[in-house]
């Protein structure tokens, strides 16, 4: 049974919807004694997890039942925010319906940043602490996004994933969440969302405004509307070009480097509030500043310690009273490391105690949401729109996923049908099969990506 659904998992093309993208039948693979179903969507304004947890609730605790056999774990956990009143009603009914309902349970948790993430969820669902650079298969459990589960359960039934389900909100002239096929440009989305419309009241044109990937936290502003819907892609955010998420992600790191030096004058906030500081990783952002701010003499791990960062943006986004980035810096080490091909074997450490003054240093996401300037659409609904969308065209990247690029099974000018498979795994390589998101003629094969005309 559980070699069974690991195939059936890998034959899907299921990865990490999350946005990391991990191919899901290796992380299904493992052995664990809890899997966690992480619902709680970390970044604000999204709500395709939200969406999905209160409509198919039944699918996603099929999903944990059976990523529970294939693990041999005995309990499963169902993580969501407090708030999601119609998600929850939902999961309790679905748990009902399970054989397995007694050793399913829900975790209740308050909306605060970064919630979703697996390190500060494995603590919060059990109160055991994932290593320094581990994973949470170290301590036993398995994470994986709702969405995740919801292909686990559809792949159980021979069904590949070809479509994504996001969010889009902000100035868009009809909020929404809905299936787009993996593929499907960006601006065909908007377009099946009414376009950029700024409110009334406002002075603003279409141009005025950029489209962030993702969420305010965790995305990054598109460059050219063309780009393709991915697996991973959580939402599209339509925010004002003057917004404080945008002129975060568009600076460029030289100009954060260059504001460090100039202002950083070492209240330590940044460290202060640092989730993974929090949780009792050797983690100090504010030694970083300093080190390379003032080229003073430091400890070598002080700056190694980069590879422990999970670049939530917490440090630059909220915490730094001054608009300075430690995450820049520490994306911008962690690039040199890879560079010098630089082995870890100093950050791995074990024994973890929580910081004493950690619960009064969470975040709460509305707080959050403030301070980036969202507050306009802070109460903005996106509801769950399941319409057949068919783009006439789509682009899917043969690179999704973390490992290597999927290797294209077929060729110009043939005839595919929604679910075919059209790029495989590579052999003896990590990685994650990618099949058509819609009907249609193959018109171009590149080493990175396969299109297909309707």
């Amino acid at each position: 049974m559980a070699q069974n659904l690991v195939d059936a998992v890998r034959a899907a093309g299921v990865i990490g919807a999350g946005g990391a993208g991990f191919p899901t039948h290796v992380k299904v693979s493992a052995s664990v004694d809890t899997v966690i179903a992480n619902g709680a969507e970390c970044d604000p304004l999204l709500q395709s997890d939200q969406r999905l947890m209160e409509i198919h609730a039944s699918e996603i605790v099929q999903g944990v039942v059976l990523a529970m056999e294939a693990t041999g774990a005995s309990r499963g956990i169902l993580a969501l925010k407090d708030e999601y009143g119609a998600a929850i009603s939902a999961f309790r009914r679905a748990v009902a319906e399970q054989q397995r309902a007694a050793d399913l349970s829900l975790l209740l948790m308050e909306s605060r940043y970064p919630a979703g993430d697996e390190f500060v969820l494995v603590y919060e669902a059990t109160g055991r602490l994932v290593p320094e650079t581990g994973l949470p298969l170290q301590v036993g459990c398995l994470v994986q996004n709702v969405q995740t589960l919801y292909n686990i359960a559809r792949a159980s039934r021979g069904e590949p994933v070809t479509h994504r389900l996001l969010t889009i909100a902000g100035a868009v002239a009809r909020p929404a969440t809905l299936w787009a096929p993996v593929g499907t440009a960006l601006g065909d989305v908007l377009d099946w969302a009414g376009g950029i419309q700024p409110p009334r009241w406002s002075q603003r044109s279409a141009d005025d405004y950029a489209v962030v990937v993702g969420g305010p936290m965790m995305g990054w502003v598109a460059v050219d509307l063309a780009e393709s819907v991915a697996k991973t892609t959580t939402g599209l955010l339509v925010l004002p070009r003057d917004n404080a998420v945008v002129r975060y992600m568009t600076r460029t790191s030289a100009s954060w480097v260059r504001r460090g030096i100039s202002t950083c004058d070492q209240c330590r906030d940044c460290t202060d509030l640092c989730p993974r500081y929090l949780l009792g990783h050797e983690l100090e952002p504010h030694e970083v500043m300093r080190a390379i701010n003032y080229g003073l003499d430091r400890p070598a791990d002080k700056v190694t310690a980069a590879v422990l960062c999970c670049e939530c943006r917490l440090c630059e986004a909220y915490a730094c009273p001054l608009e300075l980035s430690p995450m820049a810096y520490y994306v911008g080490i962690k690039k040199e490391l890879r560079e010098q091909g630089w082995i870890n074997d100093v950050h791995k450490k074990v024994e973890l105690e929580p910081h004493l003054m950690r619960e009064y240093r969470l975040v709460p996401t509305h707080r959050l949401t403030a301070r980036l300037g969202l507050k306009e659409w802070e109460e903005q609904v996106c509801p769950l729109d399941e319409r057949d969308y068919r783009p006439g065209r789509v682009s899917i990247a043969l690179d999704q996923h973390i490992g290597a690029p999927a290797r294209p099974a077929v060729s110009g000018g043939q005839q595919v049908a929604v679910g075919d498979l059209i790029a495989e795994i590579p052999d003896k390589a990590l990685g994650a099969n990618v099949h058509a998101s819609i009907a249609g003629r193959v018109s171009r094969v590149t080493e990175s990506a396969i299109e297909i005309l309707a």
